[in-house]
């Protein structure tokens, strides 16, 4: 037993310090990836904040804060970021919403042509039809030069509709069946039960379709053309950055345009950044630790 106890104390302070190791090296090699990540946008901030001249650098230069004033003012950029907000909003809740209803279908095991069905999605996933075929679809539904065009395209994301399937195939049986004994119909079983658990899985989604449709440009760039009241921030910005510095206002003629271009950048991003810290709560595990008693 005297062994034995021993064999255990010297594999446990093994394993201890293997722990310790694999956090270590965890931990340097996150926070080198962190840096690496980060100097970029130091670099942006910094351009943004300097005066003419100085496009690259990490602390700002000639300080001034004109180029973010410029932007403030600049009413087409105010409209295009209202446009892009519009299609993040609708287009998030509409494909958060299609996806898991189909995601709850696909997760019943009784559910017809399930693995057919799946598969069709998979190909689909994998095997993209190309721009081509996509806006003739898009111009013969008449979408075209309409912010219908920014979204319907999107709502389909398999990878969305996977991790949400996975994620209520792990939930317990036991909240459909005590639900249906009660009299609760799939709808209400779907959005009243499992939506509410589910939080964590949507919250993801929903961020990673907000993300991506926040930063779509080549959707805009397709399907609007010269409709220009409907471009979202993303191609409004490409299209300053690929303004001719001799179209310039007058007002910008002691600004050095890089600097402009990155004060836009910076204030774009910032509503990303403020959405996840409201996102980061729905991140934890055990959600459904205590749903079932026994």
């Amino acid at each position: 037993m005297v062994i034995m106890a021993k064999s255990l104390i010297v594999k446990s302070n093994n394993k201890i310090k293997e722990n310790r190791l694999f956090n270590t090296i965890n931990t340097i090699a996150l926070t080198i990836i962190s840096i690496i990540c980060f100097i970029p946008f130091l670099n942006v901030l910094s351009v943004a904040l300097s005066t003419a001249g100085n496009d690259i650098n990490f602390t700002p230069k000639g300080f001034t804060w004109y180029n973010f004033q410029y932007v403030f003012s600049d009413a087409g950029f105010w409209r295009a970021m209202g446009v892009s907000f519009l299609v993040v909003v609708c287009g998030t809740i509409l494909s958060v919403t299609v996806m898991f209803a189909a995601a709850y279908a696909l997760s019943k095991p009784n559910f017809p042509a399930r693995k057919g069905i799946m598969v069709f999605f998979i190909i689909v996933m994998i095997f993209s039809g190309g721009m081509v075929p996509n806006y003739l679809v898009v111009s013969t539904l008449g979408l075209t030069k309409t912010p219908l065009a920014l979204i319907l395209p999107s709502v389909v994301q398999v990878y969305n509709l996977i991790l949400i399937r996975s994620y209520l195939e792990g939930l317990p049986l036991e909240l459909e069946e005590s639900a249906s004994i009660d009299g609760a119909n799939n709808l209400q079983i779907m959005f009243k039960i499992l939506l509410p658990m589910s939080m964590p899985c949507v919250a993801s989604v929903s961020l990673f379709t907000a993300v991506t449709l926040w930063n779509n440009y080549t959707s805009a760039l397709l399907y609007l053309g010269t409709e220009e009241k409907w471009y979202p921030l993303s191609l409004y910005i490409l299209n300053y950055i690929q303004l001719p510095p001799d179209t310039l206002s007058v007002a910008m003629k002691d600004l050095q345009k890089d600097n402009i271009e990155a004060a836009m950048i910076v204030v774009s991003i910032i509503p990303i950044l403020l959405v996840y810290p409201l996102v980061l709560k729905y991140f934890t595990k055990g959600v459904t630790v205590g749903a079932v008693k026994g």
